[in-house]
C-alpha cells in the first residue's frame, strides 16, 4: 500500500515536495499557504486527538491519514496523533503529518502509555479512535468513554461479530453495544457501513461518510518492473496478484492457500503472487515453498505497482471488507480486479468479476474470461467509470469541510452540517 497522497487545492507542488508527488485531485483554485512553525504555534492548542490502534499499517490507516492530511492542509486542522508503533509513526510522517505526532511518545506504546494519554487529553475536546472494526481494542473505547471523553470513532468496517465469523459473536456484540451508544460521532467509508451502524447496531450518534480515494503518484502508472526470477517470459497462465496486509482470516488467505495446495489445476492455469506483510506471512511462505517459485511467490511490502506490473489481475477473496483501498488503486492504475461479494466492491466491479467467498468454482468462473486481454480491458473500463463517479475529491471535499466545521462549532454531540449518509 502506498503512502497516502494529499488532496491539493491547486496544480502546483509545495516547495520541496517529492518529484513523484501527485498532481492536484481538486479543481484548480488558489493553493492555501501552509502555516509557518511560528503561526502554527500561535494558532492554539490541538483541536482533535487521534489515537491509532496498534496493528500493521494497511489500507485503513492510509485512508485515514490521507483525509487527516487533507484537513490539515485545506482547513488548518490542528491535530495530536498518538501512533503506538514505529510503523504507524512512519506512516504519519510519510503522509505529511510528522509534525502532528504526540511529542515524546515512545514506541511501541503499550496499554499503560495509551491510558496515560487519555488522562492528559482535555475532556472537552474530541478524541478520535480508529479501529479497523468496532471490536478491535474495545478496552480503549471503554476507557475513553468511562473517563468522560467526547469520543469519535472512524471505522471502515462496522459489521457485527457474527458477520465477521468471530467466536461467541452474540456475547461480543452484547458487551460492546453499550459503549458504542456513548460515542458522539462515527465516521465511515460508504453508505453500507452507515447502515450497519444505524440499522444493526441501532446507534443514535450521527454518521459522516468520507469516501476512500486512490492517492497515487502519477509516475506509478508507468513504472516498469522485471518479472520475478524463475517465471518463463512466455508463461501463458493468468498471473494473479494479491496485495495488502497478510491477515489470513479477514482477507480469506487461509481459504485461498488451502485451495491452491489441494487442487493442482489452480497451478496449471494460474501463477500466484502475494505481496505485503502481516501475521499470515509464514503460511504464505510455506505455500510458496510447497508449490515452488514457478507457481507462487511471496514478496515483502512495496508499492502496489510493483505487484501489478508483472501480473494480469488483482484478487481479493476476502471474508469481509469495508471499501478496500487496494482495489481503488489497482482500478486507477488500469488493472482488473476480481473479488468476493463480501469484499464490498459490487458498486465498482462488473458482476462477472464477483464470486461468493468460499466458492472455488465461482472464483474459477470469474478469472477465466480474464485470460483474454480484451476482457481485462473491458473490466477495467467498467470499474474506472464507477471509480470516476463514486470516489472523487468532489465527493470527499464537502464532507471533510462539514466535519471540520462541526468540530469547530463546539456542538460535538450533534449532527455535522450536510446531508446524512
Amino acid at each position: 500500500m502506498t503512502a497516502p497522497q494529499p488532496l491539493r487545492a491547486g496544480p502546483g507542488l509545495p516547495p520541496g515536495g517529492p518529484a513523484d508527488a501527485p498532481q492536484s485531485l481538486l479543481p484548480p483554485s488558489p493553493p492555501p499557504q501552509p502555516p509557518s512553525p511560528q503561526d502554527a504555534a500561535q494558532a492554539g492548542p490541538a483541536e482533535l486527538c487521534v489515537l491509532l490502534t496498534p496493528r500493521e499499517s494497511g489500507g485503513h490507516e492510509a485512508a485515514l491519514l490521507g483525509w487527516l492530511a487533507d484537513a490539515v492542509r485545506l482547513h488548518g486542522l490542528r491535530l495530536r496523533i498518538a501512533a503506538p508503533t514505529a510503523a504507524l509513526a512512519q506512516a504519519c510522517s510519510a503522509a505529511g503529518l510528522g509534525d502532528q505526532l504526540w511529542p515524546g511518545l515512545a514506541t511501541p506504546a503499550g496499554p499503560t502509555a495509551l491510558l496515560q494519554l487519555l488522562q492528559r487529553w482535555p475532556l472537552g475536546r474530541p478524541l478520535l479512535l480508529a479501529p479497523g472494526v468496532l471490536h478491535a481494542d474495545a478496552w480503549l473505547l471503554a476507557a475513553a468513554v468511562a473517563r468522560g471523553h467526547v469520543v469519535w470513532v472512524y471505522v471502515p468496517m462496522a459489521y457485527s461479530a457474527q458477520r465477521m465469523g468471530y467466536r461467541h459473536a452474540a456475547w461480543r456484540d452484547a458487551l460492546l453495544a453499550p459503549w458504542l451508544r456513548r460515542v458522539r460521532l462515527f465516521i465511515t467509508v460508504d453508505g453500507q457501513q452507515c447502515r450497519w451502524l444505524h440499522r444493526h447496531w441501532g446507534l443514535p450518534a450521527p454518521v459522516q461518510v468520507l469516501p476512500n480515494l486512490p492517492r497515487l503518484p502519477p509516475r506509478m502508472a508507468t513504472a516498469q518492473v522485471a518479472p520475478p526470477a524463475g517465471v518463463p517470459p512466455a508463461d501463458p497462465r493468468l498471473r494473479v496478484a494479491w496485495v495488502g496486509r497478510f491477515d489470513l482470516w479477514q482477507k480469506g488467505l487461509d481459504w485461498l492457500a488451502g485451495l491452491l495446495q489441494a487442487d493442482p489445476s489452480w497451478q496449471q492455469q494460474h501463477r500466484w503472487h502475494f505481496q505485503g506483510r502481516g501475521p499470515g506471512e509464514p503460511t504464505l511462505q510455506a505455500l510458496a515453498s510447497a508449490l515452488g517459485p514457478q507457481h507462487a511467490l511471496v514478496h515483502p511490502h512495496a508499492p502496489i505497482h510493483q505487484a501489478l506490473a508483472c501480473n494480469d489481475v488483482l484478487l481479493l477473496p476476502s471474508r469481509y471488507e469495508g471499501m478496500p483501498l487496494v482495489a481503488l488503486e489497482a482500478t486507477a492504475l488500469g488493472w482488473p480486479v476480481v473479488a468476493s461479494r463480501q469484499a464490498g466492491l459490487a458498486a465498482l466491479l462488473p458482476p462477472a468479476s464477483l464470486f461468493d467467498f468460499g466458492d472455488a468454482e465461482g472464483l474459477r468462473r470469474a478469472l477465466a474470461p480474464l485470460q483474454q486481454p480484451a476482457a481485462r480491458a473491458q473490466a477495467v473500463l467498467h470499474a474506472q467509470d464507477r471509480l470516476a463517479r463514486l470516489h472523487t475529491p468532489q465527493r470527499l471535499r464537502p464532507a471533510l469541510a462539514s466535519l471540520v466545521q462541526h468540530l469547530r462549532s463546539g456542538r460535538h454531540a450533534g449532527r455535522p452540517p450536510g446531508p446524512p449518509c
